[in-house]
């Protein structure tokens, strides 16, 4: 297991660790390629500011690239990659927002990854 200075980890197994940090700084200290897997949930882009600091969708790709290029450089290659991300309604029309399916071609034709598989969740609720 491979130890980054000035970050703690969070969990660890004999099978790989969780480190605590801020992402971009994490990311930016490990050595390419020596990370299996990354699954991530980042913030989504939203149309309202949220208190959390998210992106607005319109500009979502250009935020996300830097991680995406240092997603690229710390993963082995046969590493995989796993975003979370959710999808959201344009502002005042009934049409949702392409923004992740533009990220997906960015992450694919810029970066360099390789879709293999994406996944859409329909959810319900029981009133």
């Amino acid at each position: 297991m491979t130890r980054i200075k000035g970050f703690s980890s969070f969990y660890k197994t004999s099978l790989g660790e969780m480190i605590q940090g801020d992402s971009a700084e994490v990311l930016k200290a490990r050595k390419g390629s020596t990370v299996d897997l990354i699954m991530t949930s980042p913030p989504f882009g939203l149309i309202r500011k949220k208190k959390y600091g998210n992106v607005h969708a319109d500009v979502y790709c250009d935020w996300f690239k830097s991680f995406a290029q240092q997603f690229y450089r710390v993963l082995k290659n046969t590493g995989s990659l796993v975003i979370d991300i959710g999808g959201i309604w344009k502002n005042g029309q009934p049409t949702r927002s392409l923004y992740q399916f533009k990220l997906l071609i960015m992450l694919c034709e810029e970066i360099g990854f390789h879709l293999a598989q994406d996944l859409i969740v329909a959810t319900t609720l029981k009133h």
